[in-house]
């Protein structure tokens, strides 16, 4: 924690020392670890340069980050506990653009597709095993205010179990335990349905949500899907996920 420590403390000597206007910061498209401790300090992802910077002989992408004064205050008064409340609801033509808004660090976007992407899946939906799946789409709210996305395709003929297809909790509301208690109340909707188990999948390496999802009992079926760990979730019994 010391890169994320250091650089928190450059962004307020810039901002409230030099009283500078913006801060940005590049890097290798390659450098996850770079990516996090920018996100993590409230830095936003601008854009992706092609074959704009060398080093020696070689040239590569780059990644651009910036911050604003008010990007920074933005990240330094975000919530920080647990909330309240946490509860699904429906989306409709009331809400369905502040879902459409709800984003993630650029980082864990090879992780979870932005918002966009998963509204297009969910009007076009995927083929598989000879029928479109079903979307079911929810918003999550905590404390009344819109903080995350689920989407599930729900079992029908074709499609014996439930699959978490998306899970999403913005970026200025991580970190507080929104996603548990959002994937509880999946699994209670789930059972509701008369479903038994859970399936989602998640690709491996740094910033994987893997850890996440095996610690609240799902466990890997064997199954490699799209490049993907496939991990099953018993809902019967004592589920290991706090309501």
């Amino acid at each position: 924690g010391y890169a994320v420590e250091a650089v928190a403390a450059l962004v307020e000597y810039l901002f409230d020392t030099l009283e500078v206007t913006r801060i940005s910061a590049m890097l290798h498209p390659d450098n996850v670890a770079s990516a996090q401790v920018l996100e993590r300090t409230g830095f936003l992802f601008e854009g992706h340069t092609r074959s704009s910077y060398w080093v020696n002989d070689e040239v590569s992408d780059d990644l651009v980050y910036g911050m604003i004064r008010a990007d920074w205050e933005a990240w330094r008064q975000r919530p920080a506990g647990p909330p309240e409340d946490v509860r699904l609801v429906e989306l409709d033509t009331t809400n369905d653009r502040t879902a459409w808004r709800l984003q993630t660090h650029k980082s864990q976007e090879r992780f979870v597709a932005p918002m966009p992407v998963s509204f297009a899946d969910a009007l076009f939906p995927e083929v598989i095993d000879g029928a479109p799946v079903a979307p079911w789409m929810r918003g999550i709210e905590a404390d009344g205010e819109m903080v995350g996305f689920a989407m599930l395709a729900l079992t029908t003929r074709h499609h014996p179990e439930p699959y978490l297809w998306r899970l999403l909790i913005d970026r200025l509301h991580q970190r507080r335990g929104i996603a548990t208690r959002a994937l509880a109340l999946i699994a209670g909707e789930c059972r509701a349905m008369g479903d038994e188990t859970l399936l989602t999948s998640w690709e491996p390496g740094r910033g994987s949500p893997e850890p996440f999802y095996l610690s609240r009992g799902f466990a890997p079926t064997g199954r490699i899907v799209d490049g993907e760990i496939e991990g099953r979730l018993h809902l019967a019994g004592e589920s290991p996920i706090a309501e």
